[in-house]
């Protein structure tokens, strides 16, 4: 089993060379003495646990902490606080620090502290593992037999096997239309612990983006009937070449489509527009909705599974809140970039850009990261 990854964070030399000699026996440690390499180590190593002064010159100790928290809030954290200085020591548990020690400090007391701080990071990184293999398999027994119900309602409604009363029919549609919804789930969530497992692979090939946004708003030509909401397609007559992804292109069109069309009020517009952008050796996918936008402060936050605007079992919209966290993971790994601008009550402006060219070199750099 591979040692434990300890990153030392001290601006003076004596207690980070004096955790370095206590630690190095039983983990990998790295020790630097600025905030900013202590930022920089977490791109280049998977850190475990971090000991970490928050008594710093320069980018204080705090906000160090509240950056490795956004990096990976299950890195463990230690304060080290100097002559018993209680108010960096609650700040730093305020910040989900695992507790804090003194200097001078004990060496038992620190290896003690150490190993129950790990242990506790074995414990949440293995219940997340569980969760996600649960969400994995249940999501794989749903499918099927929701797939199998889809296809039968799919069949009633096209009448192939007798005539339906109107009543009938609207029932049938109802079920199809839910189903459809739930399918959509699933596949998401699927989706998002393949990624999350490093399963994911690119399986690319020529792509005419423009057809496929097509094929893509075909699917829900149904819900833009139903809300009366005019959707407008501008692409080049040539179409959009690139090489790439079908599937995964398709799920990351559809999450932003399905979310246009969800927060768009009925008898509104969305416009999609596909274009070739040579310069940058991409194709460019713009969907813009009048829907209900947000403020800009939450886009970020919108972006981490299973978060919504209105987070109480009385939302106006339904889901899961894993649409667009799918999306940016999936155009991260197929080496596109996603941005997206919103404006609460005036609606939202998404800027989807995916390399022409195969993305493999940056699909299989985003494998490793998860």
């Amino acid at each position: 089993m591979d040692k434990p990854n300890i990153l030392v964070v001290d601006d003076e030399i004596g207690p980070r060379e004096s955790l370095r000699v206590i630690l190095k026996p039983y983990y990998n440690v790295y020790a630097v003495e600025k905030a900013a390499d202590a930022i920089e180590m977490l791109n280049l190593i998977p850190v475990d646990l971090v000991t970490l002064d928050l008594k710093m010159p320069g980018l204080s100790g705090t906000k160090v902490l509240e950056k490795i928290k956004q990096h990976d809030p299950d890195i463990e954290a230690i304060i080290i606080t100097g002559y018993g200085s209680m108010d960096t020591a609650v700040e730093g548990l305020r910040l989900g620090a695992f507790d804090y020690i003194s200097k001078p400090f004990d060496v038992n007391h620190i290896l003690a502290l150490v190993r129950r701080a790990l242990q506790r990071r074995q414990a949440r990184v293995e219940l997340k593992n569980v969760k996600s293999e649960f969400l994995a398999n249940i999501s794989h027994e749903l499918r099927t037999p929701l797939s199998v119900v889809i296809g039968f309602v799919s069949i009633l409604l096209d009448q192939l096997i007798g005539q339906l009363t109107d009543q009938q029919q609207k029932a049938l549609e109802r079920v199809y239309k839910n189903s459809g919804e739930l399918l959509e789930l699933i596949d998401n969530v699927l989706t998002l612990t393949s990624l999350n497992a490093g399963d994911l692979v690119l399986n690319e090939q020529s792509v005419d983006a423009a057809a496929l946004v097509h094929d893509c708003i075909q699917r829900y030509e149904k819900q833009l009937q139903e809300k009366g909401i005019e959707l407008s397609v501008v692409s080049p007559p040539g179409g959009a070449p690139l090489v790439g992804d079908p599937a995964k292109l398709g799920r990351i069109v559809q999450n932003l489509l399905h979310n246009a069309i969800k927060f768009t009020p009925a008898g509104k517009k969305i416009t999609v527009k596909i274009a070739n952008a040579l310069q940058q050796r991409a194709v460019e996918i713009e969907i813009s909705d009048t829907g209900a936008g947000m403020p800009e402060l939450h886009i970020d936050r919108m972006f981490q599974p299973f978060q919504q605007m209105d987070s109480s079992m009385r939302r106006q919209f339904s889901g899961l809140g894993l649409g667009l966290a799918v999306a940016r993971r999936l155009t991260d790994f197929v080496g596109g970039s996603l941005r997206i601008q919103s404006r609460q009550d005036i609606g939202t402006h998404v800027l989807l850009s995916i390399p022409s060219q195969p993305a493999s070199a940056a699909g299989e750099s985003a494998t490793r990261v998860h």
